[in-house]
């Protein structure tokens, strides 16, 4: 992840004056952007793909954390019982 430099940062009002040099630098270096309001961190501007992929990656974590908790709680499947499943259902599908 990426983290938030001190060049990137910059005030609300400087952003609203400049708003395509801001877009234009963080299209083209993909760092996230830090806005302030009176001196205080306000916002974090992102790249739309950095966005998506941060979704992604909590995404993934989210779901790996769930897989370790139902094997830690024991709400797990045999491999061959998931096989045999797919396999039904595949063979009724093809009957269809």
């Amino acid at each position: 992840m990426k983290t938030i430099q001190v060049r990137n940062v910059a005030p609300l009002t400087d952003f609203g004056n400049n708003i395509q040099q801001y877009m234009d630098e963080l299209s083209l270096n993909k760092q996230p952007l830090l806005l302030t309001q009176q001196g205080k961190s306000s916002a974090v501007l992102l790249d739309a793909e950095v966005y998506q992929q941060m979704l992604d990656n909590i995404a993934f974590m989210q779901s790996v954390t769930e897989g370790l908790e139902d094997y830690c709680n024991n709400r797990t499947v045999p491999a061959k019982e998931v096989f045999a499943s797919l396999d039904k259902i595949i063979a009724d599908a093809e009957k269809r």
